[in-house]
């Protein structure tokens, strides 16, 4: 059985890491006939050298995978319909679909499909049994962070996506919340929806011995609606100017547009005041995993501001790595800082002053040894089974 792990067209680090990880996973196991699995990734394209470099990181986690180019590209329902008559698949008022080309066979030599779920793709024509990786549907929170207003374009793709996830073999999450959300918000059945393990992030760096007496903060951070950014540097704001001494590196895919040397493209909407902690920071821009290990390795402390993030990054780069976590509190980060017993402090709301506090508790008391909440969300599924099970159907030669 070869199974395909599609990746969305902005395949940032976070869903790399996450392939890779499912590739492994799924390597371990077998088919229902106790035949191995075979696992092709489609990687995004790029420039020649930086795919190459996001192959070998991709490979290095899982060798025994395949990685090939992978281009989605449009085409017309109908046309789509005609190229693959033995497909069934409901998608009236439906324009478009996405495709999944890799100049070769286009996957189709493969027996089933695993789609790394984006929205704001649309609808996926569903060639082979299909299933669905859901991270989180953020956008149901924090709208303002993938469109700027309700006529986007993207909010159609979207509703054409749970179209397309409504039909798949299976769509499955890491938790009880967000399973929530796709069944409530996307409409998928309750019987199609699984909970697998949670997949972490690699770390193999080793932490490097700190130079100095002052501890270093990590906020990891994209430039966008969904990281508050207003409120998340009013905080940091108040917290130096009442004596805190974090170090602070901020680091992500966009780190870059935070550096008042490269212009503070993501400030434009923070009050001056507010953008006053961003002279003092350490700015680094990730292009890949190893660019991430080496920042956390020097770190003590990892901060993520993201409002609404399942699977939040932070929480999961800081199980990993042994460090403490600061967090807004919302029910998906209590459960996976309780799961995976990662010391925390969260905060009530995005607000400023709370913020602050957070982080000054951090720094004078380090995080708590558990979250102030706890509410256990110990994995309870069968492993990987019931998703080959689900993908295999009623069997794939």
């Amino acid at each position: 059985m070869k199974i395909a792990i599609l990746l969305p067209e902005n395949a940032g680090t976070g869903w790399r890491w996450r392939a890779q990880k499912l590739a492994a996973a799924l390597l371990q196991e077998k088919c229902p006939t106790g035949r191995p699995i075979e696992v092709a990734i489609g990687l995004p394209r790029t420039d020649e050298i930086t795919w190459r470099r996001q192959e070998a990181e991709l490979l290095e986690g899982a060798p025994g995978a395949v990685v090939r180019h992978l281009g989605w590209e449009r085409a017309p329902m109908d046309m789509a319909q005609r190229m693959f008559p033995d497909c069934r698949f409901e998608l009236e008022m439906v324009p478009d679909c996405a495709l999944p080309r890799d100049w070769g066979w286009n996957f189709v030599d493969c027996d089933a499909w695993i789609v790394f779920a984006a929205s704001g793709q649309g609808a996926v024509f569903h060639i082979k049994p299909t299933a669905y990786y859901v991270q989180d549907l953020a956008e149901r929170y924090v709208p303002q962070a993938f469109a700027p207003d309700v006529h986007s374009i993207y909010w159609i793709r979207q509703a054409h996506a749970f179209r397309s996830m409504r039909q798949a073999r299976a769509v499955f999450v890491s938790d009880a919340s967000t399973a929530d959300d796709v069944s409530g918000y996307a409409g998928v059945r309750r019987s199609r929806i699984l909970q697998t393990p949670q997949l972490l992030p690699p770390f193999t760096q080793k932490r490097r011995a700190q130079n100095s007496e002052r501890q270093t903060l990590l906020w990891l951070v994209e430039p966008n609606a969904q990281h508050d950014l207003a409120n998340a540097l009013e905080g940091l704001r108040i917290y130096q100017a009442e004596g805190g001494a974090f170090d602070v590196i901020v680091a992500g895919e966009g780190a870059y547009a935070f550096d008042p040397i490269e212009g503070q493209l993501a400030l434009a909407d923070v009050p001056t005041r507010s953008r006053r902690p961003t002279t003092t920071m350490q700015f680094e821009t990730i292009s890949g995993e190893a660019d991430l290990q080496r920042v956390i390795a020097r770190s003590d402390f990892i901060w993520s501001s993201a409002l609404a993030q399942a699977e939040n990054d932070g929480l999961l780069r800081a199980a990993v790595a042994e460090l403490p976590f600061i967090g807004l509190r919302y029910p998906q980060n209590e459960h996976l800082a309780d799961n995976l017993g990662v010391p925390s402090v969260l905060y009530d709301r995005s607000e400023a002053t709370l913020i602050a506090d957070a982080l000054a508790m951090a720094e004078k008391e380090g995080a708590p040894a558990r979250p102030r909440r706890s509410a256990s969300t110990k994995d309870a599924s069968d492993g990987w089974r019931p998703l080959i099970e689900s993908l295999w159907g009623g069997g794939i030669a």
